[in-house]
């Protein structure tokens, strides 16, 4: 029973991403985030209830959380843009991109808390998008502002790989694992091993 269910629910899924793609990438991202289906997994800055968001008071958040509502919008939009391919599915996270670039140019304050967060958030769609280089430039400016950002350093380190550069990828593992081992480390080290023995 559980199997039937597994597969219709696959079924389910492929048809609903089959009938998103038939729609323009711009209309189907098109209408008020806060009553997106995605809502749910936005971070807790994006709740539209300002009761429910947490108390980002602190010297280095004050008056630059205001330009957060750009990227809760691109945040609901991106699950969108991944049904669509090829350059409909790139013009999408490209143009969600902007609300990063927004945020993080809109940023008084050099040590905004979140500048780490949304360099890297950045980074993963130049990333997703095949922009390796734009990537590697995004992590390394998340880790310019927290140098133990273990988020950045696990995005980097996958860009090397895919990249082929394991003498790279090994020296931000390296580093990462004096800061914290945690196994999604120990499997990057895993993969840098299997590649190194098959060069």
């Amino acid at each position: 029973m559980d199997y039937l269910l597994k597969i219709l629910f696959l079924l389910f899924a492929i048809n609903s991403s089959i009938a998103i793609a038939q729609i323009p990438w711009r209309e189907a991202t098109a209408g008020n985030w806060k009553e997106s289906p995605y809502k749910s997994s936005l971070p807790s800055f994006c709740a539209p209830n300002a009761k429910n968001r947490p108390p980002f008071n602190g010297p280095n958040y004050r008056s630059d959380m205001t330009w957060g509502n750009h990227l809760c919008g691109a945040l609901t939009k991106i699950p969108i843009c991944r049904n669509y391919f090829n350059n409909d599915r790139i013009e999408c996270l490209t143009h969600q991109t902007r609300a990063y670039t927004y945020w993080i140019s809109h940023s008084k304050n050099p040590n905004f808390g979140l500048l780490p967060y949304l360099h890297t958030g950045l980074a993963g769609l130049y990333f997703e998008m095949g922009k390796r280089l734009e990537a590697i430039q995004e992590y390394n400016l998340a880790l310019h502002k927290n140098p133990k950002y273990l988020k950045a350093y696990k995005g980097l380190i996958d860009v090397y790989i895919d990249l082929g550069d394991l003498e790279s990828a090994q020296k931000y593992l390296d580093h990462a694992l004096t800061i914290k081992k945690l196994k999604s480390f120990k499997r990057r080290e895993k993969e840098i091993n299997k590649l190194k023995n098959l060069q």
